[in-house]
């Protein structure tokens, strides 16, 4: 029999000391042998976490069937709680493996990895269980997606059975093709018959080479006109000064319909916006109303601004759907539109309308105006005696146990099981009580969660203060900075990866980090040294402090490059001087305008929350010159 974990904890918050539970768990990872486990191990609170960790073992190293009983024993026990989500997973991964489809099968019909759906199919072939499994396994073999390798087995018993006929291969290529998945796109057109093949052939050249594969089309009779579709939209996003020469003989085509051809003029409207070429004002004019959509009312009026065609802006802002006009962003330029038009005072009711918000446009406004910053801050209540009972609740006790123990993932699932169905107030004394705990993400996370944005102190604090301090003496770049870049990119987070590998709480890359700590002459870190928040913090200011270098001590110019990086500011340079934040606005990637924009609404919530004076954003956005770019000093 598997044992059960007390919860023990208190309603204080106050905790056992870790340190037994995280040296069984060190042992499980790293194979050694392990004593007998005390008393005080056993009631620990995350006890079950760490029968869990040997349970995963030993189902890596030595499956049977004793063991299968005991980890079904386990899972039965604890039924819905996170602790038994990922054995649960591997359970199944392993009953797969070794064929237990009389275990796998009936445990499996709620699974929605794709890797164990793919195991159910074959596990129903492998019993002869077959009927209605074609047609099953044939909406799984369609989509557009790679599949994993556990698909394989049945994969091949549809083509066995001749049921992946030419048609179906040629969909699912095409299915690739239109979510533009190139990489993906190549491996199903090469499934499909050659006498299928030639017009997706066509179609992959478009979108994997435009600007070549359009000096040979573009004239070519027979391209499908999705296919001319997506692959001039693709040419015309990279490179819309060379997309302008082929869009006449493109329209011209004789099998291009008027409604593709509209199709192919806001195309090329939207690259010229995106990359800021003259004649995109002209484009968007020529645009007939049906295919004026969200995009187009948006990157219309930036291509005017960016053109200072402000006449255009007002007009185009004002013809913007209710809820889209309504925006900050739209209000906020065509006050500043109308400014231009009609002079300052004229502006001045529609600033005074924005310039209490707190955001980057309310900023901006308040700015015009020579205002005061308002951050509408309303602090919540702190109420100590029902955070005492949430502590109490045992999976927050797991919760609190987890993160002490470093296991954030998992203390969040526990968390947000815990709290599903708590109300808006109960939710932020939640995020009360993760603040005191020190779990600064979740309390941020909680409180969001609640709707409650006007807890600015509880929704910035300031950890990390002497490694921070650290940082900016060493690199001069100012800790409210530091702090809002740390809040941007991990929220806090000291484990925090993303999807390209960024890591810690400035979410650097490994390589990133190694050539910094090079130039600085700091210790070149490992790729998990990243998680260390000193050398996190010392490395993340170091390359902020060469980007401010590098663009004259611009910060609009150097947020961008640490979001983006530097070959797409270098793309994004004005040939004349422009205002800052005309120039924000006209960034095309929408992840890098917002995140530029939160960090400079995250530097002036710093200042505030510390009772200082914070910097004016019309201080920190002197005008973007031609050629900010220069060459890059390193601070020894």
């Amino acid at each position: 029999a598997v044992p059960t974990a007390t919860a023990a904890g208190s309603a204080s918050g106050q905790l056992p000391d870790p340190s037994e539970f995280i040296a069984a768990l060190q042992r499980v990872r790293l194979g050694q042998p392990e004593p007998p486990d005390s008393a005080a191990l056993k009631n620990y609170p995350i006890y079950d976490y760490l029968l869990a960790a040997r349970l995963r073992r030993d189902l890596a190293s030595s499956p049977s069937a004793a063991l299968d009983a005991a980890v079904e024993e386990f899972l039965a026990a604890r039924e819905g709680q996170p602790v038994a989500r990922a054995l649960r997973h591997q359970w199944l991964t392993s009953l797969a493996q070794r064929g237990r489809w009389d275990w796998f099968l009936p445990r499996s019909l709620d699974v929605t990895d794709p890797a164990l759906i793919c195991e159910r199919l074959s596990g129903r072939l492998a019993t002869g269980d077959t009927s209605g499994l074609g047609a099953e396994a044939l909406i799984r073999w369609s989509m557009p997606q790679e599949p994993p390798a556990e698909c394989a087995p049945i994969y091949a018993w549809l083509r066995a059975q001749g049921l992946l006929t030419p048609a179906l291969e040629e969909n699912r290529a095409r299915a690739a093709l239109t979510a533009e998945n190139v990489m993906l796109a190549r491996e199903f057109v090469a499934a499909v018959p050659a006498e299928r093949a030639r017009p997706l052939v066509q179609w992959l050249e478009l979108l994997d080479s435009p600007k070549q594969a359009f000096g040979m089309l573009a004239t070519t009779p027979g391209v499908e006109p999705e296919a001319l579709l997506a692959g001039f939209t693709r040419f015309a996003n990279t490179d819309a000064q060379a997309a302008a020469t082929v869009l006449p003989p493109l329209l011209a085509r004789p099998d291009v319909t008027p409604a593709l051809q509209g199709r192919l003029r806001r195309a090329f409207a939207l690259g010229a916006a995106y990359g800021r070429i003259a004649g995109a004002v002209a484009a968007f004019d020529g645009l007939s109303a049906e295919f004026v959509d969200g995009p187009v009312h948006e990157w219309r009026v930036r291509a005017a601004l960016w053109a200072a065609d402000y006449d255009k802006a007002v007009e185009w802002i004002d013809r913007m759907p209710h809820a889209l006009a309504s925006q900050p962003r739209w209000r906020y330029w065509r006050a500043r539109a109308v400014a231009q038009i009609s002079g300052a005072e004229a502006a001045m009711p529609l600033f005074a309308e924005l310039a209490g918000t707190r955001d980057y446009y309310g900023y901006l406004a308040a700015d015009r105006l020579h205002r005061e910053y308002d951050l509408n801050i309303r602090p919540t209540p702190d109420d100590a005696a029902v955070q005492a009972a949430l502590a109490a609740e045992p999976g927050l006790i797991r919760a609190h146990a987890l993160i002490d123990c470093d296991m954030a993932d998992d203390a969040a699932a526990e968390w947000s099981a815990a709290l599903a169905a708590a109300s808006p107030v109960l939710k932020v004394q939640a995020a009360h009580l993760a603040s005191r705990w020190g779990w600064y993400s979740q309390a941020v996370a909680t409180l969001a969660q609640a709707e409650n944005w006007d807890d600015v102190p509880l929704r910035y604090p300031r950890p990390y203060t002497a490694i921070v301090q650290d940082a900016s003496k060493l690199t001069q770049v100012p800790p409210d900075w530091i702090l809002a870049i740390i809040r941007q990119e991990s929220l806090f987070r000291k484990d925090a990866v993303s999807r390209a590998d960024a890591r810690g709480l400035m979410q650097m890359q490994p390589a990133t980090a190694a050539a910094v700590a090079r130039r600085w002459h700091l210790p070149v870190p490992s790729r998990d040294g990243l998680f260390d928040p000193a050398t996190a913090v010392r490395l993340g200011a170091a390359y902020v402090r060469e980007l401010l270098d590098r663009y004259g001590n611009q910060l609009d110019l150097s947020l961008a490059a640490y979001n983006a990086g530097p070959v797409s500011v270098a793309r994004w340079l004005p040939l004349q001087p422009v205002d800052a934040d005309i120039w924000i606005e006209n960034i095309p990637y929408a992840e890098t305008r917002s995140y530029l924009q939160h960090v400079l609404e995250h530097i002036i919530a710093f200042a505030v929350v510390r009772d200082a004076e914070p910097p004016r954003l019309s201080a920190l956005l002197p005008p973007v010159r031609p050629g900010a770019s220069v060459a890059m000093t390193v601070k020894p």
